[in-house]
């Protein structure tokens, strides 16, 4: 039997659970997408080099015995490159933090490499720790049409022209379980599918969300809500329980709920003579 291989790479950590008394799983995504489950032996001895090296949502240099299939890997070192301590601080950032962990998760746990949803989660993750106030619901909506596109589950709003032939409708039907828009006269294959009517905007914002560039925590883009983005953020909750029916959509609505408060109490501030 050959030697275990050595591993090195960036990863991020998703999750963590006991293993046993003083040991770890840490579920990661790491630099390449890739999703790997390794055990952190003896992680919370006092003397333990892994002490203080790895929590949930830091960018870690991991180093790990690789097995030939996929499997619990063994943690061999553990550096902690980008910390983002502050999400230990902003509790609506954290639980924003959590979903956008999750849902990474759910999507990497196919076996499939997606480099393109780690440096989405980097990214998202740096924004969330470097604002004080309430996350962005751009940032939100933003990161959920991305991992979508990322996943190879983009809905299908139709081109241009089809839009444009319907814009006076100012709706599209939109069949769920089918990932499509529906022509005026089109129906579902099974007429039990849901049929949403989603507002062309919302469509239009998807898209420009999902094609957006890397964004940073100055960004005004992320200043910004659009007008149409609670429509789009109800779609996109639907969309998901259709195509990932594994991903905790409880952990999603705990998320947008703090969201709604934050905005709710911004406005009575706002209010105040």
């Amino acid at each position: 039997m050959s030697a275990p291989q050595i591993v090195k790479t960036e990863a991020v950590a998703l999750a963590i659970h006991p293993f046993s008394r003083t040991s770890h799983v840490v579920v990661w995504l790491t630099r390449e997408g890739r999703r790997v489950a390794v055990a952190i032996k003896g992680a919370t001895r006092p003397k333990s080099s892994f002490l203080g090296q790895y929590d949930l949502f830091q960018t870690c240099e991991l180093l790990y015995y690789g097995r030939s299939r996929d499997g619990l890997h063994i943690g061999r070192e553990c550096t902690a490159l980008v910390r983002r301590d502050s999400l230990r601080e902003n509790w609506r950032a954290a639980f924003c933090a959590s979903w956008f962990a999750a849902l990474a998760d759910t999507v990497s746990d196919s076996g499939m490499a997606h480099p393109g949803l780690y440096r989405l989660l980097v990214e998202s993750l740096d924004v969330l720790a470097g604002s004080a106030d309430a996350p962005s619901a751009a940032l939100f909506a933003r990161f959920e049409a991305k991992v979508l596109a990322e996943a190879g589950l983009r809905p299908n709003f139709g081109d241009a022209e089809t839009r444009h032939s319907i814009a006076e409708r100012r709706t599209l039907r939109f069949d769920v379980f089918g990932g499509k828009a529906l022509a005026p006269d089109e129906t579902t294959a099974n007429p039990s599918d849901p049929v949403f009517r989603i507002p062309v905007d919302a469509a239009a914002l998807f898209d420009a969300f999902a094609d957006s560039p890397s964004v940073g925590p100055s960004s005004s883009f992320l200043r910004q809500t659009p007008a149409a983005t609670p429509a789009l953020m109800r779609f996109l909750g639907l969309f998901l329980h259709s195509h990932l029916p594994d991903a905790p959509l409880r952990g999603r609505a705990l998320a947008l709920e703090t969201l709604e408060k934050a905005a709710d109490q911004a406005m009575e501030r706002t209010a105040k003579p």
